[in-house]
């Protein structure tokens, strides 16, 4: 990371562990990777691109870039001085209930699209981030929360259950996902998921990366570098959580948590903070 690059992050335990980011980036490039959670973010200043849902995007000044959990995406500058931005990563759980209160029904909103450009809700962004920033009280900034989740899901969101990707819930390759998720720190198989889902090897290769975009073992290491930041704030050394996350030595973690987060684990540790 150079100079003038910087990756502030804060995890919240009011607003159920929510993470919030502050950064700057110009010469860091983000390889395909996933979060577990929502990825909302602003763009202050400069150009991010990235590869989001089969295209590349070009996020400028005032945009906002909504990512929903598990979708494959990249990130690099898109202009000559990169790109700073701040944002939020709310969890799967507060945007199911805030549906839920919203249409009465269990589900998730499907994002049409990667980039909105909102003035309105450029506004109530950089208000709950501003807000969160000067330490406002906590009833203040849920507040905040709330109507910018509420305002997305409205103007932008489907009114529908959600699946993942069109994908039936009872289909082979959910069925091999989940069972990945459930067992990302363990030694999993081709054989044993190809033996699991009831397919040929070649055929769940294909149609899991066709639907997710990533192979089966992208996607395990992907829930890797999630489970391990949850370890890291819990206070496990890194050199701990490299192992118990299954990755094959420290260097091997270090460098995969860097490609997914932008900052090394060690430095992921120590930022995190919660109010």
């Amino acid at each position: 990371m150079s100079k003038e690059e910087f990756c502030h992050l804060a995890s919240f335990e009011a607003f159920n562990g929510m993470d919030v980011i502050n950064a700057q980036f110009i010469d860091t490039t983000f390889g395909k990777h996933a979060h577990g959670e929502f990825v909302i973010t602003l763009v202050d200043a400069g150009v991010q691109q990235f590869f989001h849902k089969g295209a590349t995007h070009n996020a400028i000044s005032g945009d906002i870039c909504v990512i929903s959990p598990d979708e494959i995406h990249t990130g690099s500058k898109g202009c000559e001085q990169g790109w700073r931005y701040r944002g939020i990563y709310p969890s799967e759980q507060q945007v199911r209930d805030i549906y839920k209160e919203m249409y009465s029904k269990d589900g998730l909103p499907s994002f049409r699209e990667s980039i909105i450009s909102d003035d309105r809700l450029k506004r109530q962004m950089h208000l709950l981030l501003s807000t969160i920033h000067s330490g406002g009280e906590q009833l203040e900034v849920e507040s905040h929360l709330e109507l910018l989740l509420v305002k997305i899901i409205l103007q932008y969101g489907s009114s529908r259950l959600a699946n993942t990707n069109g994908l039936d819930a009872k289909s082979n390759i959910i069925i091999a996902r989940d069972y990945l998720a459930d067992n990302c720190t363990n030694k999993v198989s081709l054989d044993e998921l190809a033996h699991l889902t009831g397919v040929s090897k070649y055929h769940l290769i294909h149609e899991f990366k066709r639907h997710l975009g990533v192979t089966p073992h992208q996607f395990q290491v992907q829930q890797r570098v999630s489970y391990s930041k949850s370890l890291l704030k819990a206070g496990h050394k890194p050199i701990d959580v490299a192992v118990a996350c299954g990755f094959h030595d420290q260097s091997h973690f270090h460098k995969t948590f860097v490609s997914a987060m932008g900052i090394n684990p060690k430095t992921y540790q120590q930022q995190f903070f919660t109010r």
